[in-house]
């Protein structure tokens, strides 16, 4: 064996261990990342071990023959099994994956054929060209495509077609080392598919990022509308009362006339309570904010529930408003519905939201909740659907943890609680 083969033996075993760790960065694992990295450590172990030995026994330009029987297929099982998605979310990632890094050891190929195909290349490109993808995708993509996981659940299985294209393509048209490169037309074809798959996958994702942002675009505008309609309903029935003010004159004359002060003391206070319904309120200067608590206090006023709120936020912070209206709108959605559970005369909502001086946003929502609540290994309370409380929770989640912050549950004294808190990004 010479040293030549050497460099091309340990460059393979360099980029097994990398097809996995391109897939692990934006995995979202069904069990704890301890079950995971043991169960997937093992598996691909037993893999790689089963490649090595198939390379030895049959050549090394065997692999990309048999790769999808001895690595793409049983892998494709394995992380299935430990996956929290499994339907077209996982099968886009695995293929996302995979030519991806099918794509980085075409391009090493070449490189070290150009250079003379003594393996040197090859072997110096991979290790630098690994580690820096892996490091660009853990720093920019990884958490805005954890975040399009969580809040995109349609339209994978498209994408994941278009995928299992590329990888066709990938697997048809790579050259193994050590084969003799095609003809100058063949050399085409494998250029222009390696140019069009990461065009391709970057339109995708780019179509369900603003799948996304024209989804909260929606709800924002509705939920302005509904404020909208709330305050004309109000300044209608303002315009009554001023038009009946006379008529209020005149009753209070009457009252008073007949030394009834009681009776006018009482007919004032009526009058003051429906004048105060009438004010709209200001919870802080960001309109996009407003509209949602307004909107949601509403709801929760409207159901019976008392609401309690101390809300410090400029009209401008450092965060997206879409994001921290969906966390506030989720957080006191998903209490009025807690809430809803008790007698009406148990129904407490608390809300804090603050952007302290170190540009961290902190919210916080507390309802009454008098039964305990049980909370699961991920902190979150145990439901036994997939309904709406759970879904909020995961929304608020992913937003915290796009902004690198963090989110807790707690059950304490018939009261429940959430608090989240996101952090400014350098």
């Amino acid at each position: 064996m010479t040293s030549y083969t050497i460099l091309r033996d340990i460059s393979f075993l360099w980029s097994m261990i990398h097809v996995v760790a391109f897939f692990l960065l934006l995995f979202k694992p069904r069990y704890s990342w301890r079950i995971t990295w043991t169960v997937g450590f093992a598996g691909t172990s037993a893999l790689l071990v089963f490649n090595v030995l198939a390379m030895y026994w049959l050549g090394h330009g065997i692999i990309m023959s048999i790769a999808f029987f001895s690595c793409t297929l049983p892998s494709l099982l394995l992380f299935f099994v430990l996956s929290q998605y499994r339907d077209g979310r996982f099968f886009f990632l695995f293929c996302l994956s995979d030519t991806s890094c099918f794509w980085i050891l075409q391009l090493t190929n070449f490189l070290d054929r150009l250079a003379g195909d003594t393996y040197v290349v090859m072997l110096i490109s991979r290790v630098i060209l690994f580690p820096l993808a892996e490091l660009c995708i853990w720093r920019f993509f990884r958490e805005p495509f954890l975040f399009l996981q969580e809040r995109v659940d349609k339209g994978w299985w498209l994408f994941t077609a278009i995928g299992g294209v590329y990888y066709l393509l990938i697997m048809v048209t790579s050259v193994p080392v050590g084969a003799p490169l095609p003809d100058m037309a063949g050399m085409i074809r494998i250029l222009l598919v390696m140019v069009l798959m990461p065009l391709t996958y970057l339109t995708i994702l780019h179509s369900l990022w603003r799948q996304i942002q024209i989804s909260e675009s929606r709800q924002q505008i509705a939920l302005q509308r509904r404020e909208y309609k709330a305050i004309c309903q109000k300044v209608e029935l303002g315009k009554l009362y001023r038009h009946d003010t006379r008529h209020h004159l005149v009753v209070l004359e009457g009252l008073l006339q007949q030394n009834d002060t009681q009776e006018a003391l009482r007919y004032i206070r009526t009058l003051s309570g429906r004048l105060e319904g009438l004010r709209q309120r200001i919870w802080c200067a960001n309109p996009a904010v407003n509209a949602v608590l307004s909107a949601y206090v509403d709801q929760a006023e409207e159901s019976g529930c008392t609401v309690r709120g101390e809300v410090l936020l400029p009209e401008k912070f450092p965060y997206g408003e879409m994001d921290v209206c969906l966390m506030v709108g989720n957080a006191l959605e998903n209490a009025v519905q807690a809430c809803l559970r008790n007698p009406p005369e148990a129904r407490r909502i608390r809300l804090k939201l603050e952007l302290t001086e170190n540009r961290r946003l902190i919210l916080c929502v507390g309802n009454s909740c008098p039964e305990p609540v049980k909370l699961g290994p991920d902190g979150f309370p145990i439901v036994q659907s997939e309904g709406e409380h759970g879904l909020g929770l995961r929304s608020i989640r992913s937003v915290a943890e796009s902004h690198g912050g963090l989110i807790r549950c707690q059950w304490e004294d018939g009261k429940f609680f959430l608090w989240a808190v996101l952090f400014p990004q350098e």
